[in-house]
């Protein structure tokens, strides 16, 4: 079953697809890496210690900045043949994130049985 404390590998594993689809498999042709690397990985590294400590404004906040990735892995699955798989990959572990959260609401409140 998927707890919130999946929300934190799943943050994890995104933020560590980021070098590797941006820099190793499919470097842009447009822009520098640094940048493309530098855009995609800050606003994920700014709330991961609140994500680690799964403090619930950080958890927010970062799944504000995953509909970012999950929108452009979206849209690069449909549009891009060639990383559709790293595309897809990111899409699951954008989509484990958010359903760590929504399990939340499931999970019994201390005190309650």
């Amino acid at each position: 079953m998927i707890r919130l404390s999946w929300c934190r590998w799943s943050l994890l594993a995104v933020f560590v697809l980021q070098p590797i689809w941006f820099a190793w498999l499919h470097p842009s042709a447009h822009f520098p890496v640094p940048l493309v690397l530098a855009i995609t990985m800050i606003p994920l590294i700014l709330p991961a210690i609140g994500v680690w400590r799964l403090q619930t404004r950080a958890l927010v906040i970062a799944g504000i900045v995953l509909m970012f990735h999950f929108s452009y892995a979206v849209m690069e699955a449909y549009a891009n043949p060639t990383v559709r798989p790293i595309a897809l990959i990111q899409v699951a572990l954008v989509t484990v994130y958010f359903i760590g959260l929504a399990m939340v609401r499931f999970q019994p409140r201390p005190g309650q049985d």
